[in-house]
């Protein structure tokens, strides 16, 4: 079930120079949303901003959800610079889910830059059931690792690398797969294609079970305008059919929109 919602910003906590944690107040999302949907936001009073720009539910509590915004152009930048208080139209929720791991699975999630912020959501649903998730965060900087202490505070083991060696180890997170894939491992990932295709390369060459979260720009979020299309056997819409796919069934040579 969706609808259009007009939410409240209560919060708001500075994460890095240039992405913050936005905190809404909306009783039906907070309670509606699971992990790994999105929401169409709209800002009423945002002038010569038309469409509106879809963004992973980051985390609920009882009557609040939270969305995680980088500031990387006019859209983003007028969403992070709300006052609170402010209100602004969000649609959902929307999209899929990601899919719990089976009793003999493990899981092993693996998140770049913005792409870590569905995977909050998600443990915190895995610690509900009492699981345990190994999160593999990767970012070009310390600033980029947003997030990892709600990761630990959730009791996931996190292991973190950044690029320029500021924090944790000194590469790219895809650098780790080798040591975190097994064949009882559930493989899930979200962040910027690249990053996605060599972590599917990795799941598929071992055999494990690889659900993705793919980002696309997109224009209405109910697949009407055809805008986010993936390639798999077929063209199919990231905004209805995902964002949240088995990753065997993306074409990834062919895919024509990478974010």
């Amino acid at each position: 079930m969706r609808r259009d919602e007009r939410a409240t910003l209560v919060g708001r906590r500075e994460l890095s120079p240039d992405a913050s944690l936005l905190d809404f107040r909306s009783d039906f999302l907070a309670s509606n949303m699971r992990p790994g949907q999105f929401t169409m936001v709209r800002l009423p009073e945002a002038e010569g901003l038309l469409l509106r720009r879809p963004y992973s539910f980051c985390d609920a509590e009882p009557g609040r959800f939270s969305l995680l915004v980088k500031e990387v152009g006019r859209g983003t930048r007028a969403l992070a610079r709300l006052a609170v208080g402010a209100e602004l139209d969000c649609l959902g929720p929307l999209g899929s889910t990601f899919v719990m791991p089976g009793e003999n699975r493990r899981p092993v999630i693996v998140a770049g830059g913005v792409g870590i912020a569905p995977f909050v959501a998600f443990c915190r649903a895995l610690r509900a059931a009492d699981r345990k998730a190994t999160v593999l965060l990767g970012g070009r900087t310390e600033h980029d690792l947003y997030l990892r202490e709600e990761f630990d505070a959730l009791g996931m083991e996190v292991v973190c690398t950044t690029e320029d060696g500021s924090f944790g180890e000194k590469g790219r997170v895809t650098m780790l797969l080798d040591d975190a894939l097994d064949a009882e491992v559930q493989l899930y990932s979200c962040g910027p294609t690249p990053m996605l295709v060599k972590v599917a390369e990795a799941a598929r060459a071992r055999g494990v079970p690889h659900q993705v979260s793919l980002e696309r720009r997109m224009g209405c979020g109910m697949g009407c305008c055809l805008g986010c299309v993936v390639y798999t056997s077929e063209y199919v819409r990231c905004c209805t059919e995902g964002p949240v796919f088995d990753a065997d069934t993306i074409q990834w040579e062919r895919d024509e929109n990478p974010l």
